[in-house]
């Protein structure tokens, strides 16, 4: 046996050693007057009572290592992982504590792990600009980010722990996750929250093992609205290129063959070979116009960064296509308000103001007025067209940036024009930097504007 175990059966043996020594000394004293057996009492006494006192401190120290332990347990329960249990060296719970420190210190370094895995997965989550939400395997959520929050106008709080039913009211969106809960294959649908708008949602599902055994599910929602407009107007794109390039090469080919099956009397000949080249040069406007959207868009028409004085552009665009208004009977005028100079590539600005006058001649009828205008603003330097022509109706202003789109196609063919000319200034003007809006109203005239940087005080003197 060890000796610490003979020490503590003595310790705890020792008060009834005592008091046997005094019921065995009692007898012996009765008997007999030697002072032996006083000695002996004593003795017992003193061990007797130093034994009480040692077992007392000994369940004090024990109750106040327990109480320490304790407190401690309660403090790693509440998420206090830092807490600490320190005893003597000689306290018989010391390699208890010791143990139950080291478990914390691996519990702590655990916790941190999670919480940095957490943090990482939180900031993944915020950053995705696609919708997430996880439901278990009965559809009730158990995460959401802040995209799927806008993306179905959900509440900030209060989102997780509900059903999916209740706070994503749409049917369709229930029985796809309900299908992947139930089959654990993938889902994907497409979802508007407004069926009298263009908003188009695509929703990914697919399965998540849960631990209990089934599927939960995960949602990512995206909205494809601006996928399906751009995926239309390409689809438009071609068939109206198709289309514009089909009508002159017919005219072309068709009399280029009448003069070639015969000999037309000399005034249709005439007449014939002036359709060729008008249609000729049409399509070679219509490729030029091309060729320069695919440069703007592309960034690669190059563009200067000059002052370029706007009362200066206007007059010279005035001179250039002022006979051309008087001739369909128009009031061309310009009006010019402080010193604008705006920041920029001079030709390709003269190439916005030619395409906008150009257009308000086109769609302004006899008696007509139009004005360009320029100003400085508190933004840059702006520049307008203003005219009283058929205006534009309510429904095709978000169109008319458009390639080859036409409020009035009649009239846009008969005049020359090739549809492009406000795709292309559109794309100037965003080459500069600058914004283009326009107002409109049918029968009382529509009025461009474009806002452009302004050059630098030490480069317009």
């Amino acid at each position: 046996m060890p000796l610490s175990f003979w020490r503590l059966a003595l310790s705890r043996a020792g008060p009834l050693v005592g008091l046997a020594c005094l019921g065995t000394l009692a007898v012996v004293v009765a008997r007999q007057q030697s002072p032996l057996p006083w000695l002996i009492v004593l003795v017992a006494w003193v061990w007797a009572v130093r034994s009480a006192r040692n077992d007392l401190r000994q369940d004090r120290v024990l109750s106040e290592s327990v109480d320490q332990l304790f407190v401690t347990v309660e403090r790693w329960g509440g998420g206090d992982l830092n807490a600490r249990v320190y005893l003597d060296s000689d306290d018989p719970l010391d390699a208890l504590a010791h143990g139950m420190n080291r478990v914390a210190e691996v519990l702590a370094e655990r916790t941190r792990d999670l919480m940095q895995d957490k943090n990482r997965l939180e900031a993944i989550l915020s950053s995705l600009s696609n919708g997430i939400v996880i439901v278990d395997r009965a559809l009730y959520i158990t995460l959401v980010n802040q995209a799927a929050l806008d993306l179905f106008q959900l509440p900030p709080q209060g989102t997780v722990g509900r059903h999916v039913i209740e706070v994503i009211r749409a049917t369709a969106i229930e029985n796809g996750l309900q299908a992947v809960t139930r089959s654990g294959q993938p889902q994907v649908i497409e979802w508007s929250p407004d069926p009298t708008s263009d908003t188009l949602v695509e929703c990914s599902m697919a399965p998540v093992q849960q631990d209990g055994g089934g599927f939960g599910a995960i949602l990512v929602a995206r909205d494809i609205t601006a996928q399906r407009r751009l995926d239309r107007m390409r689809t438009d794109f071609v068939a109206n290129v198709s289309h514009e390039l089909q009508t002159p090469l017919t005219t072309i080919i068709g009399f280029a063959e009448a003069l070639a099956d015969d000999t037309p009397p000399p005034e249709d000949a005439r007449r014939y070979l002036s359709l060729i080249h008008d249609e000729a040069g049409r399509l070679s406007r219509l490729v030029d116009d091309l060729l320069a959207l695919s440069r703007l868009e592309h960034h690669s028409l190059p563009a200067r960064q000059e002052p370029v004085e706007l009362g200066g552009l206007l007059d010279q665009v005035r001179l250039q296509l002022g006979p051309r208004a008087e001739a369909a009977g128009l009031q061309f005028t310009t009006h010019v308000e402080g010193h604008p100079v705006a920041l920029g590539d001079r030709d390709l600005l003269h190439e916005v103001l030619i395409n906008l006058v150009s257009n308000a001649i086109q769609y302004t009828q006899p008696g007509g007025r139009i004005e360009g205008r320029a100003a400085v603003a508190a933004e840059g330097v702006k520049l307008a067209v203003a005219d009283t022509g058929i205006g534009i109706p309510g429904g095709d202003l978000p169109r008319i940036f458009e390639r080859f789109y036409r409020v009035d196609r009649d009239r846009s063919r008969r005049s020359g024009g090739t549809g492009l000319g406000l795709a292309i200034v559109k794309h100037i003007i965003e080459l500069h930097r600058g914004l283009l809006t326009v107002e409109s109203e049918p029968g009382r005239g529509s009025v461009f504007t474009v806002t452009l940087p302004a050059a630098p005080a030490d480069r317009t003197d």
